[in-house]
């Protein structure tokens, strides 16, 4: 029996039998019932909402108030629930090979409103990042909204801010060249799989230290075409890819590419001015 009904059975044991001007015969009058007080659960807070005496619509078949279908831990459960819906969402990770998204089922709203949103909780230990295609009402305080305070893997929706101060975290972490590239943020590619040359300190000679493959932040990160400048020092005229370099605690390291621009990088210009490191002539022999 829900709570709502213990009222009125409580209610009705209390009536004051009424005496009317017949001598004192017992009427069976009852009077209207026309407001009530309940108590609502609406993610761990509660409310007094006026009813009348029929059972509220938002209530769900076991007459309990309405609340957040996510809180349906399996499908029998969820199916029990008449406002609610057992489908696939997707659920993202972030590791070594970038980004991940697999289809995971929870128990949804049917009614589907407000825009699509990204979300987190700590499962096993683990932060568990799903992105829902609507904004699911009265969730559990367990559930955190994606933002660029939460885990990588929140980057990697479609829907989250783009955190340009975790990208150095969010790419850095990729070791594969195919999760380097699939790893968008709002469907854009921010980052690129790079070979980079450590070239020494600031001096006109070539290093022969080995270029170092690995995943850096980078704009237009999926791009295949680019406009290099006329480059007019050798041995970088002709060169079909633009000469970028950026210095890294005192070691000047240049990186090549035609289409993504590396961010923290400087481009090579056309001519080998003395603000210029001449290590940009070292990815060009």
């Amino acid at each position: 029996m829900n709570l709502h009904a213990r009222w009125i059975l409580a209610l009705g044991a209390t009536l004051v039998v009424a005496c009317g001007d017949n001598g004192g015969k017992e009427t069976t009058d009852d009077p209207t019932l026309t407001t009530g007080t309940a108590m609502t659960t609406s993610g761990g807070t509660t409310g007094t909402p006026t009813t009348t005496g029929a059972e509220s619509s938002s209530e769900g078949s076991s007459g309990e108030p309405a609340h957040s279908c996510l809180v349906h831990g399996d499908e029998d459960e969820c199916m029990l629930d008449p406002l609610c819906i057992w489908k696939g969402v997707v659920q993202f990770t972030h590791g070594a090979q970038g980004c991940q998204g697999n289809i995971d089922n929870f128990c949804l709203e049917k009614d589907q409103a407000g825009g699509a949103s990204a979300w987190y909780r700590e499962v096993g230990g683990d932060p568990q990042v799903v992105e829902f295609s609507y904004t699911p009402p009265d969730l559990a305080p367990e559930w955190m909204p994606c933002t660029c305070d939460g885990p990588l893997a929140c980057l990697c929706t479609s829907v989250t801010e783009e955190c340009p101060a975790r990208l150095d975290e969010f790419c850095g972490g990729i070791n594969t060249s195919m999760g380097c590239q699939l790893s968008n943020i709002k469907g854009n590619s921010r980052c690129a799989w790079l070979s980079i040359s450590p070239e020494g300190p600031p001096d006109a000679l070539c290093a022969d230290d080995a270029a170092v493959d690995g995943c850096i932040p980078a704009d237009a990160g999926n791009a295949d075409t680019c406009m290099p400048p006329a480059y007019t020092f050798l041995p970088c005229m002709g060169y079909s890819q633009e000469v970028f370099w950026r210095d890294n605690n005192g070691i000047i390291e240049v990186t090549t590419t035609c289409g993504p621009q590396p961010i923290g990088f400087t481009r090579c210009e056309a001519d080998d001015t003395p603000e210029q490191p001449d290590e940009c002539k070292c990815r060009c022999l």
